[in-house]
C-alpha cells in the first residue's frame, strides 16, 4: 500500500467498524416516558408504589428518562436515569470531558444538604419521591452512579445524590446510597481511582472520542445494591435525589435498575410427579406445588392461594388448598395437585395459581402456570417406501417405554419396539407408547405410502448441426425425481436430459462408451439403473495436412463426423489474410488457389455454438 494512503485506509476502517458496532449496540434514553410509568418499571416482586411526585426543573433537556443498555457497559439492562442536567447527555461516545447542562434550579434540598460535607450550595437538583409498601422485612434496589467530574474534581466539587427512606422503625430519614459496609455516601469523592477503587470504572477523559462508544460520563461505579430493613405491610416514603455542588457545570447521573425495587418475597415452584414429562398429564402425572418464604421466618404466616385458568376445579383437578399455614421457622410447604382423567377432548389446558399477598392492597406475590395435556407428545411420522421394500418403524426407540402396533397387515410384530412393515399398498397404522414407570400412554396414527418402483431407461441421438461426438440423451425413466449419469469418459451429469460432447482426437472408425443412468425416487429412497453401450461411428476428427500429389491420400481437407453443407469454413494465411471462405463446407476443400505453407482454419456450425480452430499444413 502506498505510504500516503495507509493512514486514511486505517481511519476509514476504524470508523466503519465503530459505526457498525454502534448501530448494533447502544445505550438509549427515552425522555418522553411518564414518571409514573418509569417508576412502575422499577417495581419487582412483593412491592407496591404509590403517590409518585417529581421535582426536576429542566433546561434544554429533561433531567430524567428511562434507559436501555444492550452493550453491557453498566451491568444493568434498563431502568430509571436521574441526572443533574439532561438525561440525553449520558449517551456516548465519551467525546467530552465537561458535558453538562444547566437547569437554572438553585433550590436547596435539606436532605441533600445533610450529606454535603462543607455546606456548599446546590445546583440543578432533580428529586423524585414516592411511597412504597413491602411484603417482607427487607427492601433492596440496584444502581450505578456516573459523573463528568471524574477525575478532575473529585476533591473540590463532588456532586452528590441520596436515596432517602423514612417510615416505621426508621429514625428520621436514612440515606441508602452508601458505600457497602459503611455509612459514607456514594459520591465522586468516596468512589474513584484512589478511594474504593474496587468499585470504580474509569471511562476516559473525553479527549479521545472513542474511549467508550456508549457512555458519556468520564467515570462510573460498578453495580451497587441498596438495602434496608423494614416492617412488612407498612408504608414508607422513598426519595431519590441528585444535585450539582458549587456550580451547575459537569453532569452526573444515577442509573436505577428496572425490577430491582424488590423484597424477599415468597416464591411458588413446581415439580411433576414424573419429571420426565414437562406438563401435567390427565390421569397419570400430577404436580407438586411448593411455597418457599425467604423472610419473616420466625413468625407464623398463612398464605392464601387463588386458582384460575382454563382447567376446571373438580373436573380436571381436585383436592387443592385455598390457603397454607407455615409455622415459625418453617420455610417451605408443599402440596400435591392430582390431574384427573376426563372424557372431554380438551388438550392444552392450564391451572394458574396466584400467591396472594398477606399485606392488604399489595399485588400478587408470585404466580405459577401449570400446563395440562391429555397425554405426552408422541409422534410417528408418515413414511414413504417403494413397492416391494420394507421399512423399520420407530428405529431409535426412547428408553423406558413399551410399544404396541396395529395395522391391517404387513407387520413383523405388534408388541415390539421397532417392527418391520412391508405393505403392498398405501395403508394407515396406529402406535401406542406407554411409559413403564408412570403408566402414561399416548397414541398416534401414521401412514405408509407405497410408491411405484422407478424404472430407468433412456435413448440417445445426434443432430446434423453438431458433430458425431455431440450426443443428446433423452431420459425415458418413470416414477423417478432424481437422476445421475455416467457418460463413460470420466464425466457425468445430474440433468434430466443432458447434452454431452465426447472428447475429440479419435482416429478409429468407430468408438464405444458405456453409459449408466441411475434413476431415483428420493422420497421413498429407492432407485433403478439402466446401462447401454453408445456407438459412435465415424467419430469427429480434423486432419492437419493436405498433400497435393494426387496419391488419393490427404488430397483434401476432409473433416470426419460432421454433415456436409451445414458448416462454415474460413482459411487464413500466416499474416491473417483470408484466403478461402465458404458458408456450406462440402468436406472436400483441396487448397485450390493457395501455395504450400501453414494456414489457420476456423470451422463453425450454422447455429454458432460449435467452433473449432487450428493449423493445417499444405504441401505437395
Amino acid at each position: 500500500m502506498p505510504k500516503g494512503y495507509s493512514f486514511f485506509f486505517l481511519l476509514y476502517f476504524f470508523l466503519f467498524c465503530f459505526l457498525t458496532q454502534k448501530a448494533e449496540a447502544q445505550l438509549k434514553v427515552d425522555q418522553s416516558i411518564g414518571i409514573n410509568n418509569a417508576i412502575n418499571k422499577l417495581v419487582g416482586q412483593g412491592v407496591k408504589v404509590s403517590n409518585i411526585r417529581v421535582n426536576c426543573p429542566s433546561g434544554a433537556g429533561r433531567p430524567f428518562g428511562y434507559f436501555t443498555d444492550n452493550t453491557g457497559t453498566l451491568g444493568i439492562d434498563d431502568g430509571l436515569l436521574i441526572t443533574t442536567g439532561s438525561a440525553a447527555n449520558a449517551v456516548g461516545p465519551n467525546n467530552s470531558g465537561s458535558k453538562g447542562e444547566s437547569n437554572s434550579n438553585e433550590a436547596q434540598d435539606p436532605d441533600l444538604q445533610s450529606i454535603i460535607t462543607s455546606g456548599e450550595k446546590q445546583f440543578d437538583a432533580c428529586i423524585i419521591e414516592f411511597d412504597v409498601e413491602v411484603f417482607a422485612d427487607t427492601l433492596t434496589f440496584d444502581y450505578v452512579f456516573g459523573s463528568e467530574e471524574y477525575l478532575e474534581f473529585i476533591k473540590d466539587y463532588h456532586d452528590v445524590f441520596g436515596f432517602f427512606i423514612s417510615g416505621p422503625g426508621i429514625n428520621g430519614k436514612l440515606n441508602l446510597a452508601t458505600i457497602p459496609g459503611s455509612t459514607n455516601p456514594v459520591s465522586v469523592k468516596n468512589i474513584n481511582n484512589a478511594t474504593n477503587s474496587n468499585l470504580y470504572i474509569d471511562n476516559g477523559t473525553g479527549s479521545t472520542p472513542f474511549d467508550n462508544l456508549f457512555l458519556q460520563y468520564d467515570g462510573f461505579t460498578k453495580r451497587l445494591e441498596s438495602k434496608v430493613a423494614v416492617r412488612s405491610c407498612e408504608k414508607y416514603s422513598l426519595k431519590l435525589a441528585i444535585c450539582d455542588i458549587k456550580d451547575d457545570q459537569y453532569d452526573a447521573g444515577i442509573f436505577i435498575a428496572g425490577k430491582s425495587l424488590r423484597t424477599k418475597a415468597p416464591k411458588l415452584s413446581l415439580r411433576y410427579e414424573f419429571p420426565k414429562f414437562k406438563t401435567g398429564i390427565e390421569g397419570c402425572n400430577g404436580v407438586f406445588v411448593k411455597i418457599t418464604r425467604q423472610s419473616q421466618i420466625q413468625f407464623p404466616i398463612t398464605f392464601k392461594l387463588q386458582y384460575s385458568g382454563t382447567a376446571t376445579n373438580g373436573l380436571d383437578y381436585g383436592n387443592i388448598p385455598d390457603s397454607v399455614y407455615l409455622a415459625p421457622n418453617q420455610t417451605e410447604y408443599e402440596f400435591f395437585i392430582p390431574i384427573e382423567k376426563d372424557s372431554v377432548s380438551d388438550d392444552n389446558e392450564n391451572i394458574l395459581i396466584d400467591l396472594i399477598n398477606p399485606c392488604p392492597g399489595l399485588p400478587t406475590v408470585d404466580q405459577l402456570n401449570i400446563p395440562i395435556r391429555e397425554t405426552f407428545p408422541y409422534n410417528q411420522d408418515d413414511k414413504k417406501i417403494c413397492l416391494g421394500d420394507s421399512i423399520q418403524l420407530n428405529k431409535n426407540p426412547t428408553p423406558g417405554f413399551e410399544y404396541k402396533w396395529q395395522a391391517p397387515d404387513g407387520l413383523s410384530c405388534t408388541a415390539c419396539q421397532s417392527p418391520w412393515a412391508n405393505p403392498d399398498q398405501t395403508k394407515k397404522y396406529w402406535s401406542r407408547a406407554t411409559d413403564i414407570e408412570s403408566g402414561c400412554f399416548a397414541v398416534d396414527s401414521f401412514e405408509i405410502k407405497v410408491e411405484p418402483v422407478p424404472t430407468a431407461n433412456f435413448a440417445y441421438s445426434t443432430d446434423e448441426n453438431y458433430t458425431s461426438l455431440d450426443i443428446l440423451f433423452k431420459n425415458q425413466s418413470t416414477n423417478a425425481d432424481s437422476f445421475s449419469w455416467n457418460f463413460g469418459d470420466g464425466k457425468g451429469s445430474i440433468e434430466k436430459d443432458p447434452f454431452h460432447a465426447y472428447p475429440i482426437g479419435n482416429v478409429e472408425d468407430t468408438v464405444y462408451y458405456p453409459i449408466i443412468l441411475l434413476a431415483q425416487n428420493t422420497i421413498a429412497a429407492c432407485a433403478d439403473s439402466a446401462t447401454a453401450l453408445v456407438k459412435i461411428a465415424n467419430p469427429f476428427f480434423i486432419p492437419n495436412l493436405i498433400t497435393r500429389n494426387e496419391d488419393q491420400r490427404n488430397d483434401a481437407f476432409f473433416v470426419k463426423g460432421i454433415t456436409a453443407n451445414k458448416w462454415a469454413l474460413e482459411i487464413y494465411n500466416r499474416w491473417g489474410s483470408l484466403v478461402y471462405e465458404t458458408k456450406n463446407y462440402d468436406l472436400n476443400w483441396k487448397a485450390e488457389g493457395v501455395t504450400d505453407g501453414v494456414y489457420f482454419f476456423k470451422l463453425q456450425n450454422a447455429i454458432g455454438d460449435r467452433v473449432f480452430t487450428g493449423w493445417i499444413i499444405i504441401q505437395k
